[in-house]
């Protein structure tokens, strides 16, 4: 897996974070909240412009009992990007937004997409946001997926549950990009606690899934309050063409998600479930458990640890990730942070993280690393 593919899994589905970065609660949220961008966390209705990004360097060691090895890299706690945001303010209920978000490199090498293609970054959205009718938004925008808090390291490039998530191999399997473009998406005011969010992706111009114009989509429903955080999702995908004998076809993927968090006032836990099923014979369905905690410690630092278990339905291909991290804040938006984690396979799986070269099969992947970070 590459950098690129691994940079479309990080961060967070602004929309559902918006609502519970503002509320009361959940505190680690809100400490750091200034890494999700504009778009995510700043509900308001006046005029804004501005442009801002995340720069995230560190230096790790990689261990996975055939193979070990130090590197410096980029994006352990947080994707490289620069983005530009504007809202316009419409009337005293309504605002048009739009956000263009790329990410880049620290090594050196170019921006991973282009400014002037459309397809290649990592968000361009377009949005209506109405305080009594909800949201409309159309681009390359956030699906109905698992939001990417069920990992409380956010499902950046160093955390395991960004590859134990991953569907296990097999034909007409799908991974479903947490914001897949030609998206046009709704999410509905909130109702005592309540929220209800649709989306539909198209195929336009996509050379994936050419003969399908409508490429799949999905519904969340979700509810909260200053303790408790409830989400329920489906979403339904078609897979990339595949040659089966002489006929290209495109394969429905299923995705079904159920997360609970709630917050004990110290710390914060979350329960995870999630499956993938391929409606192809022959092709494994994926299942992950995840479990969460974060805890503010201080004034500003956070702890984390997330536990993962992957189950795959082929003999001997399941999977269990651990890690634990800690952010020192030395200002709100300015951190360093350590990082060990882990991911024992059974001897079948062959699943990695961060870089870690598997020599084997049922090779076990550990890494530790340390990093600093910088929004503006």
């Amino acid at each position: 897996m590459n950098t690129r593919t691994t940079s479309l899994l990080l961060m967070i589905q602004g929309a559902c974070l918006a609502a519970q970065a503002q509320a009361e609660g959940f505190p680690t949220l809100n400490r750091i909240a200034p890494g999700f961008g504009y778009y995510g966390v700043d509900p308001g209705f006046d005029d804004k412009f501005a442009v801002y990004g995340t720069v995230d360097a560190f230096a790790s060691y990689h261990d996975s009992q055939h193979h070990s090895g130090y590197r410096l890299a980029g994006g352990g706690a947080w994707t490289n990007k620069v983005g530009l945001y504007a809202r316009k303010n419409l009337d005293s209920d309504t605002v048009l937004e739009l956000d263009v978000e790329e990410g880049f490199n620290v090594n050196g090498k170019a921006l991973e997409g282009t400014w002037d293609t459309f397809g290649t970054l990592r968000l361009a959205t377009l949005a209506l946001r109405s305080r009594t009718l909800g949201k409309l938004e159309f681009g390359k925008t956030y699906s109905m997926s698992t939001p990417t808090y069920a990992d409380p390291f956010l499902a950046v490039y160093g955390s395991p549950y960004t590859y134990l998530a991953i569907p296990a191999a097999g034909k007409g399997a799908y991974y479903l990009d947490l914001r897949p473009k030609h998206t046009l998406a709704y999410t509905s005011p909130n109702l005592n606690g309540f929220s209800l969010g649709t989306a539909l992706s198209f195929g336009f111009d996509d050379a994936a899934s050419q003969g399908r114009t409508l490429r799949g989509g999905g519904a969340k429903l979700q509810y909260r309050n200053s303790r408790v955080m409830l989400l329920a999702s489906y979403n339904l995908y078609y897979s990339d063409p595949w040659d089966d004998g002489g006929v290209s076809r495109q394969t429905a993927n299923h995705y079904k998600s159920l997360s609970a968090f709630y917050d004990f006032g110290p710390l914060a836990t979350s329960l995870t479930w999630q499956r993938q099923d391929v409606d192809q014979a022959g092709t494994p369905s994926t299942t992950l458990y995840t479990f969460g905690l974060m805890a503010p410690v201080g004034e500003l630092d956070v702890l984390r640890l997330a536990v993962m278990q992957r189950q795959v339905s082929a003999r001997d291909k399941d999977a269990l990730g651990v890690m634990i991290g800690y952010d020192h804040f030395l200002t709100p938006r300015w951190a360093v942070y350590g990082r060990l984690g882990m991911i024992a396979n059974q001897r079948a799986s062959s699943v990695t993280y961060a870089g870690t070269p598997l020599d084997q099969v049922g090779d076990d992947p550990s890494n530790v690393s340390l990093g600093m970070y910088y929004h503006f």
